[in-house]
């Protein structure tokens, strides 16, 4: 992606980046529920959506950051399709899946190499940066399953938000100049993203539903992207 169009790293990011995850697996799971494609026509369908915003966003000669995040919505979508697939249809074993698939994002963000430079700022958004995107979404599938099993799905939500708080509290501007705590950041918030989405739609107090949940998160998600504002970046790379 051109970086006039990828947003600066800094607090509105990171809020983003949550309720991105949070929202993605509320659709992610509407999606699955609700489209009809079944695993396979569902990821084709989300493939040809991404082909297009990543198409759309080469041609655009203006600064919009609409089609980072819309590229985030669409893998966060199909990541937790594919994390539901591997986990429970396949039924890999967690002990070889999360370690497998946290060597996937190391693997695909070291080709991606995006270029942290002082001042929060994502340089190239390439294929395996989009890959390492995903497979972050699939690894927080999968993890936050797992920490909602064992520690219950509030306790888990609230446990790994303070975490990611925790983490980016500590790392402070690291978390924008450096590749390792840029995608462990990443990770984390993905995996409490699902803790939390599933909260959110499953909880008896609330009682949300799925449909209901996906349309608050989503309203959310869009909310603190359109009232805060991003810095407009003017240079100008694609990859």
């Amino acid at each position: 992606m051109q970086t006039q169009n990828v947003p600066r790293i800094d607090r509105r990011y990171w809020f983003g980046i949550v309720f991105a995850s949070i929202f993605g697996t509320n659709l992610g799971d509407l999606y699955a529920h609700d489209s009809g494609l079944g695993l396979g026509g569902g990821l084709l369908l989300l493939i040809a959506l991404f082909g297009v915003t990543y198409g759309a966003e080469a041609r655009e000669r203006h600064a919009r950051e609409l089609y980072y995040w819309l590229a985030i919505i669409i893998i966060r979508t199909g990541a937790t399709n594919i994390g539901d697939f591997l986990a429970y249809r396949m039924r890999i074993p967690l002990l070889l899946l999360v370690p497998g698939l946290a060597g996937v994002i190391a693997g695909l963000a070291w080709l991606a190499a995006p270029r942290f430079r002082a001042g929060a700022a994502l340089g190239t958004t390439n294929l395996a940066y989009w890959g390492a995107m995903l497979g972050a979404g699939v690894f927080g599938t999968v993890a936050g399953d797992m920490c909602s099993h064992h520690a219950g799905q509030g306790p888990a939500a609230i446990g790994l938000g303070l975490v990611l708080v925790v983490l980016l509290a500590t790392a402070k501007q690291r978390a924008g100049t450096l590749l390792a705590v840029y995608w462990c950041a990443v990770a984390l918030a993905r995996t409490a993203g699902t803790c939390m989405g599933d909260w959110l739609a499953e909880n008896r107090m609330l009682h949300l539903g799925l449909p209901l949940s996906t349309g608050l998160t989503g309203a959310a998600f869009v909310t603190i992207l359109t009232l805060w504002p991003g810095t407009r970046r003017e240079a100008r790379a694609t990859a």
